[in-house]
Parts: structure tokens; sequence; C-alpha cells
């Protein structure tokens, strides 16, 4: 998989191989984060996104169905129970209805359609008022129909795109420059356009079926069980996943008994660090209970770094990694003791092997850095990573990959130590 980014935000332009782990070192403000923004916004706007139309129109269907009906038959039946029943019966078989009718080739009016349907239930009292539904419904709905995926998918990719990015995706340096995203799977891609921050053109040749976790935070724990206002979107995606209320107690089973049965691994590594589980209480409230304490933790007064673990346990307890989904961790290191950030390392890199996952790692730490070559060469043998050196020129930035060089990488993370040592000589 290749991911190539021209003009968004300060990045000119950059071409990263990602299959596997993909770690972006290098100087702050130099868009290591624009990378991984950039492919969950990619994967996301686009994952399953057919299914994900056809059913929003449904939905917007039967609610125009739904509102139509009240509007005109509220009068006719006195019993309001009963009322309620009719209209939701109708509103569904006339949406299922609606819904077939402009998938096929028929070519049968939409009203004559209307019309028959509601004949059959015999929900008016007088011909007028049926009529006045169905040119009304049949109206609304004939709008809503001749609305082109194209265009719906086109808004859905600008809004996905701005809420990361906090409607910056254009250039810096000039807002009126065109900007382009093309992700490139076994020689098929998906094309992006954008123009002052808004999605111009796309088109793609794949069925994106995969999601994107972004984590950037730990404490977005905090948000399951306390309310510290609106989530970033990366951050609400995430606490969908995390929180797993489903309405169904078997949804993600198979997911979640793969997961126990085949990492116990990874489970070895996580109970060194963090022994015990995330549960909630009858009020919705999350705590975190310890093997060892009697009284559960509120899962606000867990430490950073145990927060950093119990995310990845969480996300794997409940079966929301998936084969070959992607992973982005941009600077995960920065809460962990360095012992910590080798153990974490060692945590991804397995999860990595076992899941198959794409990620995109960004870091600042040489600790962590080694800790990910060390474990990479021990478990995925001659899979290594790919490593990009970010590095501010001018008011863009440059990333250069140094896979065959990593020592580029140290290098840069070791020159702020090597100020220290001539400062202390010199003094």
């Amino acid at each position: 998989m290749h991911l190539k980014i021209s003009n968004v935000g300060k990045i000119e332009s950059a071409t990263i191989e990602i299959n596997g782990m993909t770690v972006i070192a290098g100087e702050n403000n130099a868009g290591k984060s624009t990378i991984g923004k950039t492919l969950f916004s990619v994967f996301n706007s686009m994952n399953n996104m057919d299914e994900k139309i056809t059913q929003e129109r449904k939905n917007r269907a039967s609610s125009i169905i739904n509102r139509t009906l009240q509007g005109k038959i509220s009068h006719n039946v006195i019993n309001a129970s009963l009322r309620r029943r009719n209209i939701n019966t109708v509103t569904r078989v006339l949406s299922e209805t609606i819904m077939d009718y402009w998938n096929s080739e028929t070519k049968q009016k939409s009203e004559e359609l209307i019309r028959e349907q509601i004949e059959k239930n015999s929900l008016f009292d007088n011909q007028q008022d049926m009529e006045e539904f169905v040119y009304e419904c049949a109206e609304k709905l004939e709008e809503l129909f001749t609305i082109s995926d194209k265009k719906v998918m086109t808004e859905v990719i600008t809004r996905w795109f701005n809420r990361v990015f906090e409607d910056q995706i254009s250039p810096l340096k000039d807002e009126k420059m065109e900007s382009e995203v093309e992700l490139i799977i076994k020689d098929k891609k998906v094309l992006f356009t954008f123009s002052e921050n808004v999605c111009t053109d796309w088109d793609s040749e794949i069925n994106i079926l995969h999601q994107a976790f972004y984590i950037d935070n730990p404490f977005v724990l905090d948000y399951l069980t306390s309310y510290l206002g609106t989530p970033r979107i990366t951050e609400a995606h995430l606490i969908k996943y995390l929180i797993n209320e489903q309405e169904d107690i078997y949804d993600n089973i198979f997911d979640a008994v793969v997961a126990k049965d085949k990492l116990n691994e990874i489970y070895k590594i996580l109970e060194e660090v963090i022994e015990g589980d995330i549960e909630t209480n009858q009020n919705g409230e999350y705590y975190f209970k310890s093997n060892k304490d009697i009284k559960p933790l509120n899962i606000v007064n867990l430490s950073t770094g145990l927060k950093s673990f119990a995310l990845i346990k969480r996300l794997l307890e409940v079966g929301a990694i998936k084969e070959k989904d992607v992973l982005i961790l941009d600077e995960p290191e920065v809460h962990l003791h360095p012992e910590w950030q080798l153990l974490y390392a060692k945590l991804i890199v397995l999860l990595q092997r076992e899941f198959d996952l794409s990620m995109i790692i960004t870091t600042h730490s040489p600790y962590f850095l080694d800790a990910i070559d060390v474990f990479s060469t021990k478990y995925n043998g001659s899979i290594k990573p790919h490593y990009y050196l970010a590095e501010n020129v001018g008011n863009t930035s440059l990333l250069h990959d140094v896979s065959d060089n990593i020592d580029a990488i140290y290098k840069k993370l070791s020159d702020p130590m090597q100020m220290l040592e001539n400062l202390r000589y010199n003094s």
C-alpha cells in the first residue's frame, strides 16, 4: 500500500509505503501527523460507503414517508396508538418498495407505486387527502433519489477530511492551490482532489472494507465516564468502539474470541503492566478493576501510562481490531517511562504480526525507535519496518525514506543531546 500526498497542510509532496509497520520520526511541526490523519480520513470516508449511502437514503425515505403521513391522516384515526401503528407499518412497507423501485429498471411512475401501496392499507377516508399525500410524497422522494451517490460521497469525503484536519486540508502557503491524496493498493487506487478545503473530485477502484483507528491521546478513555466537552472526530470514532454499545450481545463475539485465543503473548505483556479490566457499573460509569485492589478505580484516575495500555487492551477485548485493519499511533511513547516504551513497542510489533495490520507510528524517542527495530527483527524476521525522516524546509515539510539508513533518524534525535554537551563543555 502506498499513500501519495500533494499540497496537504505543510506537506508539499510525499510518498509513503505502508506495508506492515511504517515509522515516521523527525522535527516537530514537520507533517508527521498529517500522514496518519490523511490515511485515517481516506479509510473511514470510503469504508463500506456504498452500503452506508444506501442505508442513509433508505432512512431518509422512511422519514419523508412517515412525516408526510402524519401530516395527512392524523385526523382520520381517532385512536392514537392505532394511528401510530398504521403509520409505522405503511412507512416500513412503502420505504422497502420505494428502494426496490429505484434500484430496478422499472419505469412505473412513483405516484402510481405509492398510490398502489396506500390503497392496499386503506389509510385514507377520502380521496383528496390520499391524492395530496401521493403527490407530495412522490415529489419529495423523487428529489431524494435524483441526488447521485457521487455527490453524496463527495460531501462525505469533504466532511471527514475537514473534521479531521479542522478545515485546513489545503496548503498553508496558498489555500487556492489544488491538493491531491492518492492511495494505491495492489495496483488499484483511490484519488481525491481538494480545492480550498473542499473535495472537488474523487475516483475509486477499491472497495475499502477495513477500519482505521487513530490513537494520539490516552485521555480518550476519560470520555467513557465523564463529560469533557466534544471529542475530536478521531477520538469520537475510537470511543464508539471502546464503549462497544451493541444491540446484540453476540455482535463481534467471534472477533473477540479469536483475539483472546491467538494473542496469549500479547496478553502476557499487557498483564505485566495492567493487571485488571475496564468494567462498567449500572449507571454506565467506567472503572478499572484491579486484580490487587478491592475497590475499583474510576477510569479518569488511572495513570496516563496505564491508560495507554488499557486502551489497546479494551480494543482487543471487545473485538474491535480485526485482521488487516489500519492502526495509526501518533507519538504513543509520550506518557511512557523508557521501560514501558520498550514493552509498548513489543506489544504493537506482536499486534501487527498477529492481525497483519498496516501501522503508521510517529515518534521522537530513540528508546522507542530502537525497540521497534529490535522487536521487528526478533518477531518478524526479514520483514522490516519502513522508516521516514520528516524535516522542515522553509515553509514546507519533506519526508525522506531512510529505511536503509535509520542512523539518520538517530542522529536527528541525538542532536539536542550533543547541543547540551557542547554547552556544558563551553560553559
